[in-house]
């Protein structure tokens, strides 16, 4: 794989909610595919918007937006589908059924390649345990498997997501504030887990976090974003004091947020049973 062959492509995207609420305006923005950067800025600034417009559950409103060398405006049907199996999402929520046990959680990751028949017969018996329990090896809680996932904690239940994402085998990981439910020590362990599977699978990977010291620590490009805008693209040597100061003008950047949208992110559909 070539890391310099180019993933995403912005050119002046621009996302407005309703008529007025702008929450992206003239965006560009080139990710190279085996990249790994992290998105910074206050509660608001379009984090979470750029995000859902990357993983195709939204559409610009104006400007244009190509991943992997396609038009993104241009995909419809079958092939829309196709280009979201190849980008897994963790989500500050984690997206999971706490009902289910794990192992079917984390098998869910399959559920865009499986037929109907084969989702429902794997809810009442797992399809592919060896491939289950490899993930959350990588993730180090195989010894969950089959528990219950809403007794899990936080952090276990966020190491679920990433599992899921492990078996759904995409070739861009987008993570929207992972680790923002978390204390900062496992904060640290969750990111650096991000980062090892980015680099041991070639997979671009793109974090949004409300930290910027895990921001500095642990991505080599680092990028801010306010007001709907991108305030600066640097490597964490370049990035000053005053540079982020300027970003939080009136926010506490050390508060975790989540950003409000008009449309509800896209949930995961599982197969359901009587």
């Amino acid at each position: 794989m070539n890391d310099l062959q180019q993933q995403y492509r912005l050119e002046e995207v621009r996302k407005v909610f309703g008529r007025h609420q702008i929450a992206l305006d003239g965006i560009d923005l080139n990710v190279q595919r085996g990249e790994k950067l992290a998105l910074i800025g206050p509660s608001g600034a379009g984090k979470t918007t750029l995000f859902r417009l990357l993983n195709c559950t939204l559409r610009p409103t104006t400007g244009k937006l190509w991943l992997d060398d396609c038009d993104v405006e241009s995909l419809h049907g079958k092939r829309l589908r196709a280009m979201r199996r190849q980008i897994g999402t963790i989500y500050q929520q984690h997206n999971l059924v706490q009902r289910l046990k794990v192992v079917h959680n984390v098998l869910a990751g399959q559920l865009g390649r499986w037929s109907t028949p084969r989702s429902l017969m794997s809810l009442a018996k797992p399809a592919d345990l060896g491939l289950a329990h490899k993930a959350l090896e990588q993730v180090g809680i195989a010894d969950k498997i089959f528990e219950r996932t809403d007794e899990l904690s936080g952090g276990q239940q966020q190491r679920v997501a990433i599992a899921r994402v492990l078996v759904q085998d995409p070739e861009v990981i987008l993570a929207d504030e992972p680790v923002s439910s978390v204390d900062p020590t496992l904060a640290s362990t969750i990111v650096r887990l991000l980062i090892d599977i980015s680099e041991s699978t070639r997979k671009t990977l793109i974090v949004s976090l409300h930290s910027v010291d895990l921001a500095l620590a642990y991505f080599p490009r680092v990028i801010g974003i306010s007001h709907g805008s991108i305030t600066f693209d640097l490597s964490p040597d370049k990035i000053s004091e005053a540079m982020l100061e300027g970003l939080y003008a009136g926010n506490d950047r050390e508060q975790p947020a989540t950003e409000a949208v008009n449309e509800p992110a896209s949930p995961i559909a599982y197969p359901s049973i009587s």
